[in-house]
């Protein structure tokens, strides 16, 4: 095995990295003038509750038109001039993709309908369509719609946005597409058929000589689950290895004070349901969160070899076939041949992340990085007294609470200004808090077919205007001594620090008072820079005695190539591919894989629940609970399709204007 589970890929990065606070502020939102919202809201009001359905209706019909004459200019016509979006998630393109511009929305639009071969009569409006007041400025109507293609058949769903326009103050009011959003919803003869979750499996550990698979995945925690779940319910033969002895021990063994900051309703796996009495406004555990994915797997019997790691892998290129061995821990070894591999092992959690400090004098006390803390009474339990928790978002909120409650003397080392957000505006009805009002699906249509950019935009003005409501709510916490900055700072993005830092927040339940009403200490702005015999000495020359350390510093695996050779084996030599050039060993493997998680120079979000541009059958899933539910579906659905022939190359190209 490597001695490093990080390795760094020798191949270009691809796709670049973009950045969503840089794309934010390139497309900021339409401002309306004050004169078009109200003819807007006027005619809505005059029109009743058919109004926005009749110019969803005429949106989609010029639409159509513009495509069935093949008219470039006529199309682009329909889109909002000043800004407009299509975005595609694996339905026209393949990929995830948004084009921006009216020019490049409409050509993109009109080349990939054609590629797919758009089923007359094209799109069609479905469902009711409703008029939004989204902020004082920007007005939309917001309508569904459904369309079928031929080259793949498959069914595909969609979401219009439409803005007003008034060209004159007392001219004709016309609405115009700002957002076209199209994804995939089923291949034709592959449904979901949830009559197959309940089947009984084989159990694959019983199985003489190697095992032949469509679909290996590695790792049975959420991701890993969720998706062995849909490709059941679709037919694909699948095996799921995981590391652990049992389903749910990717929370179980994490801190006992784990707790999530979120709605339940947002964290819900395919096909089951928490149950009434977790919702909101409870907020889950860790014991929680490891019952239900038990609960998943014995309603839904899955085929997964615990306590299973792989210890090679091959890649024969000439027949895309993967070859893994595996072992367990009763030392036993086994051969799997598959023709997809999928890692679903998660995304910055594999490798924990601590600074290299210098070395003062050695340090005699307990020294952990948050994967390794348990609790604090059994760091009590040892004699410590004091504890120093390096870190300020919600790991370490987490931790500094429990050793508050087990009474040691605690310490927050703040490295640098930390975004914090009220439990309360997450779960707002108008923010995470609609998955209790609408329901799931019809949340997940609203919070994932936008582009990332402008659903960024939407919350960091939600949060703004809660913000500034109550302008004092940190003054006392700030006092103290803890450098924070709240949803009034023009650089907070809720959206940037998941998608593109995996966390650097606090989802403030509670902590923050910890520190503020003088229940534990602080040490602002200043970085831990060598031990000391009795602790840590800082950047401003001051030191910190502690009887435990504990580093809740994140970890350092944010894109999978650096550990993916590490998670398929690890050592070349095993694999046997020193002579035999045709076959890839695993950190060949990963030299091809595109950069995962991030946004790229688009919005969207590298290497995940898609085609890699130059391994194709090597799959990514993971993300956070919602990403789960809803991706799983558009992976299992792309595997369903690749194994069967029929999956389409992927649009990579961008349009001339």
């Amino acid at each position: 095995m490597a001695t490093s589970p990080i390795r760094i890929p020798s191949e270009a990065e691809f796709p670049s990295l973009g950045d969503l606070r840089t794309l934010m502020a390139e497309n900021p939102l339409p401002q309306l003038p004050a004169a078009t919202v109200a003819a807007a809201t006027a005619a809505m009001e005059a029109g009743g509750s058919e109004a926005a359905a009749e110019q969803a209706k005429i949106a989609v019909q010029q639409i159509n038109a513009a495509l069935q004459t093949a008219d470039p200019t006529a199309l682009a016509a329909v889109f909002f001039a000043d800004q407009a979006f299509f975005r595609d998630q694996l339905v026209l393109t393949y990929e995830t993709r948004t084009f921006s511009s009216s020019a490049v929305a409409a050509a993109a639009l009109l080349e990939t309908t054609k590629l797919r071969q758009l089923t007359a009569p094209g799109f069609a409006v479905e469902g009711p369509a409703i008029y939004l007041p989204a902020l004082p400025s920007l007005v939309f109507i917001d309508a569904s719609f459904t369309f079928h293609t031929d080259s793949p058949k498959a069914t595909g769903n969609g979401r219009v946005v439409l803005v007003p326009v008034l060209a004159e103050p007392n001219g004709p009011l016309t609405w115009k597409v700002w957002v076209w959003s199209t994804y995939l919803d089923t291949f034709d003869g592959f449904n979901e058929d949830e009559d197959r979750l309940k089947a009984p499996v084989t159990d694959a550990a019983s199985t003489d000589g190697p095992i032949k698979t469509d679909v290996l995945i590695i790792g049975g925690g959420n991701a890993g689950v969720a998706l062995g779940a849909r490709l059941k319910a679709l037919d694909v033969p699948y095996i799921i290895v995981e590391k652990n002895a049992r389903a749910g021990d990717n929370w179980a063994l994490r801190y006992d004070c784990l707790q999530f900051h979120i709605p339940t309703s947002f964290c819900e796996l395919p096909y089951i349901e928490y149950d009434k009495e977790l919702q909101t406004p409870h907020l889950l555990t860790r014991n929680e969160l490891a019952a239900q994915v038990r609960r998943f797997v014995d309603t839904f019997p899955l085929s997964i070899l615990y306590q299973t790691t792989v210890q090679s892998t091959r890649l024969d290129t000439r027949t895309g076939q993967w070859t893994l061995e595996l072992a367990s821990a009763d030392g036993k070894t086994r051969t799997v041949v598959a023709k997809n591999v999928v890692q679903a092992t998660g995304l910055g959690s594999q490798v924990p992340h601590k600074p290299t400090l210098a070395v003062d004098a050695p340090y005699t006390g307990t020294d952990l990085h948050s994967h390794q803390f348990a609790n604090a009474q059994a760091l009590r339990d040892t004699g410590a007294r004091s504890v120093a928790v390096i870190g300020s978002a919600n790991t370490a909120f987490d931790v500094l609470a429990d050793c508050v409650k087990a009474g040691l003397a605690a310490t927050m080392v703040v490295r640098s200004p930390t975004y914090l957000i009220p439990v309360e505006y997450v779960c707002d009805q108008r923010s995470l808090g609609l998955y209790d009002v609408l329901g799931v699906p019809g949340s997940d249509r609203m919070f994932l077919t936008l582009p990332a950019f402008i659903d960024g935009q939407m919350g960091r003005g939600l949060f703004g205007q809660m913000a500034a409501a109550e302008p004092d709510r940190y003054k006392k916490l700030a006092a103290a001594g803890f450098p924070v900055f709240d949803s009034r700072d023009p650089s907070a993005s809720l959206m940037h620090n998941l998608l593109e830092r995996a966390g650097g927040h606090y989802v403030d339940v509670g902590g923050s008072n910890l520190i503020a009403d003088g229940h534990a200490a602080v040490r602002g702005n200043v970085e831990p820079v060598a031990y000391t015999a009795g602790g840590l000495r800082l950047s401003d020359g001051s030191t910190l005695d502690a009887d435990a350390i504990i580093w809740c510093t994140g970890f350092a695996d944010k894109d999978v190539r650096y550990v993916a050779a590490s998670i398929l084996g690890g050592d070349d030599k095993a694999a046997g591919t020193i002579n035999e050039p045709h076959v890839l060993s695993p950190s060949a493997i990963a030299d091809r894989l595109d950069a995962s998680w991030g946004l790229d120079g688009e919005g969207e979000i590298r290497g995940a629940w898609k085609r890699h541009s130059r391994l194709p059958t090597y799959w990514v899933m993971g993300g956070y609970t919602q990403q789960h539910r809803v991706f799983s579906r558009t992976l299992a659905q792309q595997l369903k399709a690749s194994v069967q022939g029929i999956l389409p190359p992927a649009y990579r190209d961008t349009p001339a204007a």
